[in-house]
């Protein structure tokens, strides 16, 4: 398995593990159900579902297609967006509940991020199930 696949797998663990956590945090403090709901929902969306298929994808549709990733590069540098602008975007969306302003543009940024790593994912696999030319 690529050392990035390895990575999406094992930070999509860690992420479901954190929303666990935050899921019973959730019931057990109603006071902060406002502060924690949405970073709850993109830890577990973004963070356990769309890493394990991004470390799942990454492992297994070039072995299906029988050619090899088009940029091994660009999975590195996808699992480096995709888990700084998580943080960073549920860090936000938590100070801007009771600071707003700013921490709601960095949110934004955040999230931009998060697209940015989600179009790297489809960039990547799109090439790579290009037929190559035959010789």
């Amino acid at each position: 398995m690529d050392k990035y696949a390895k990575a999406f797998v094992k930070s999509s663990l860690i992420y479901l593990g954190i929303g666990a956590i935050m899921g019973v945090c959730l019931v057990l403090f109603t006071d902060i159900r406002f502060t924690v709901t949405r970073v709850h929902a993109h830890i577990l969306l973004l963070g356990f579902m769309a890493m394990m298929i991004y470390g799942v994808g990454y492992h297994i549709l070039p072995r299906f297609m029988g050619r090899p990733i088009y940029s091994h590069r660009l999975g590195n540098i996808q699992v480096w967006i995709a888990n700084i602008t998580l943080v960073g975007l549920s860090l936000s969306w938590i100070a801007e509940t009771s600071q707003g302003g700013f921490w709601h543009y960095l949110a934004i940024l955040f999230g931009i991020g998060q697209a940015v790593a989600i179009f790297i994912f489809i960039f990547n696999l799109w090439k790579s199930m290009i037929p190559q030319a035959t010789q």
